[in-house]
């Protein structure tokens, strides 16, 4: 296996349950299959969604709207209004709403109808496995040369009344600084698996940046197998970046993290494990692996006295 080859294994997602089921029934139909695998896509059926509607000028079905209402919680006032023009695809309807992003994780919230009534969004359906659109988001810049990364799409909520659904691309570790030009790319799986950069569909997103800052900076620290060199937090997530000797070695990095802040109080993660990941190359030639844990709620980052690496706890200087 070259480094490259690696390298790409390495941003996919371990298939969930329904998407193995969904690409092995896409493998067993003998008339017009369609490949329905892509490399960074990852169904997740029970993911949280943040999503701000107050103001909003698109229409969402009263199900929906409650639901991510709902599910916004804390993070309303991190949530990005997108402009929620109609785009039309192959008899689907899309609308990017809102979206939440720092420099290593980006989160963009679309609502997706399916204009032929043909019960194509519902993520359970026969319909969804041969014809569901996937997404993507591109025009992403960065400062260091990225090798790497991951991303999911992630589907909260059908509505069979409206043939309407909510789909949440999620794209980690790309390092961005900028993200004016950034867009959501949407097509078939097997095009934007072959050819994102040409999408059927493509659509701005206006985001501004929140900005993480180093919370800690490490000396002679080894954190599963890997030497740690900065801890760095967002209102959003955390990132914990260590050096890459090889690359080869892929700390698993199935630790938990929690935030004490200064009222005694204590902020976790949405999981133990890391949610995305992201390489990179710096401009000496050094190979450095970023891990992202998203917050389970936001964090005031000023307030932040300590952080709990496991269960070692190290204190903001």
């Amino acid at each position: 296996m070259t480094e490259r080859e690696y390298q790409k294994a390495m941003e996919c997602f371990t298939p969930s349950p329904e998407l193995r089921a969904r690409v092995q029934a896409a493998a067993e139909r003998t008339e017009k299959p369609r490949a329905r695998v892509r490399p960074l896509r990852t169904v997740l059926i029970a993911a949280a969604v943040c999503l701000a509607l107050a103001g909003t000028a698109f229409a969402a079905s009263p199900g929906l709207r409650d639901l991510l209402a709902e599910a916004l919680g804390g993070f309303a006032p991190y949530a990005q209004e997108q402009d929620g023009t109609a785009y039309t695809w192959n008899g689907f309807e899309f609308k990017v709403l809102s979206a939440l992003a720092d420099e290593n994780m980006l989160r963009v919230y679309v609502q997706i109808r399916d204009l032929e009534q043909r019960d194509r969004v519902n993520l359970y359906g026969e319909s969804w496995l041969k014809e569901g659109p996937d997404l993507g988001i591109g025009n992403l810049k960065s400062s260091v040369e990225t090798t790497g990364g991951n991303s999911s799409t992630s589907f909260d909520h059908y509505d069979g009344e409206t043939q309407t659904t909510m789909a949440v691309m999620t794209v980690w570790g790309r390092m961005t600084e900028d993200l004016s030009g950034a867009e959501l790319r949407i097509d078939t799986a097997q095009n934007m698996m072959d050819a994102p950069s040409k999408a059927a569909v493509k659509i701005p997103l206006d985001i501004e940046l929140l900005h993480s800052r180093t919370l800690l900076r490490f000396e002679d620290t080894v954190l599963d197998g890997a030497r740690a060199e900065e801890l760095r937090i967002s209102p959003l997530s955390v990132t914990l970046i260590t050096g890459r000797e090889s690359w080869a070695q892929w700390p698993r990095f199935d630790i938990s993290f929690r935030v004490q802040l200064k009222d005694g109080s204590q902020v976790g993660t949405e999981r133990e494990s890391a949610s995305g990941h992201g390489t990179y190359k710096t401009s000496d030639g050094a190979h450095h692996l970023a891990q992202i844990w998203n917050f389970a709620d936001p964090v005031e980052v000023d307030q932040v006295a300590g952080v709990y690496i496991g269960e070692e706890y190290f204190p903001v200087k």
